[in-house]
């Protein structure tokens, strides 16, 4: 049994993210915790510099705000017993909201995240600064649901040579053995036609044992538009990434690809780091 959370911002509810887990419930037995997080009052918004820094408020929940969480809190709740998901309630909403939703991810094996409405009020065009902080910290895998999530006919594995996408690919087939039979394509990208990806074969060895239906597919990388469009043409995939390292960003999938990726790729995005 997997123990999931979905994080919820106080003024909406992610409704893809929420239909996955109900899917995936149907399969297997999980836990499904809501968390709870203060809303962003954007009039409260204290500034920060540097390269860690991320907007951050004190808590908001009185009126308006108090109101939306006990909704959001309620259609969650009647929504787990309809579908008879077994669930918990974390109301974090007294505290920093990446605060406690980071130290949530370390007692957990996943975060689904709506990709278009987390902290939309802050800033619409995602990944927004509280979505970018979350990656970077999160001590479990985040997976980047849409609103109208569709079901998965097939899986898409990104791998640039580097140990974070290494990482994702293992996660990835760890947390979703029930996913590892689909049609899943192991794109091998490289920046230049010559450059030689490192551990290829091995790569492919390791990905062939836990992907029953694996193709391999080359693709070089000389315009990062290139490897957008591919993906924007896939309408039912899943795409497994390594990213938002707390080192060194991966050679390709750094933070401001990735961010692209995000923002342009319209599919479900599993994204972990080590």
């Amino acid at each position: 049994m997997k123990k999931i959370l979905l994080a919820l911002d106080g003024t909406h509810f992610p409704k893809g993210a929420f239909e996955l887990a109900s899917s995936w419930y149907q399969k297997e037995p999980l836990l499904l915790t809501g968390v709870f997080l203060s809303p962003v009052d954007v009039s409260k918004i204290v500034a920060y510099t540097g390269l860690e820094a991320v907007p951050m408020m004190p808590s908001v929940v009185e009126g308006e705000y108090g109101e939306q969480i006990a909704k959001n809190i309620h259609l969650f709740e009647a929504r787990c017993q309809e579908e008879g998901l077994e669930y918990r309630i974390h109301n974090d909403s007294d505290n920093l909201p990446l605060a406690s939703l980071i130290q949530e991810s370390r007692f957990a094996d996943l975060i689904l995240l709506s990709r278009e409405s987390f902290f939309s009020n802050i800033n619409s065009e995602q990944p927004n600064e509280y979505m970018q902080e979350l990656l970077k910290k999160s001590e479990c895998p985040v997976l980047l649901v849409p609103e109208d999530y569709t079901t998965p006919d097939r899986i898409i594995l990104l791998y640039d040579g580097e140990s974070s996408s290494v990482f994702a690919i293992k996660q990835f087939s760890y947390l979703f053995p029930e996913l590892t039979s689909l049609p899943t394509t192991l794109m091998k990208v490289s920046k230049k036609p010559e450059e030689e990806l490192p551990n290829r074969e091995s790569i492919a060895e390791l990905a062939a044992r836990h992907f029953s239906d694996l193709t391999l597919y080359d693709m070089t990388m000389e315009n990062k538009v290139q490897l957008t469009n591919w993906l924007t043409e896939e309408e039912r995939g899943w795409v497994v990434m390594g990213a938002y390292g707390r080192s060194l960003f991966s050679t390709l999938f750094k933070k401001s690809f990735a961010d692209e990726l995000i923002n342009s790729v319209h599919l479900p995005l599993f994204i972990a780091h080590q």
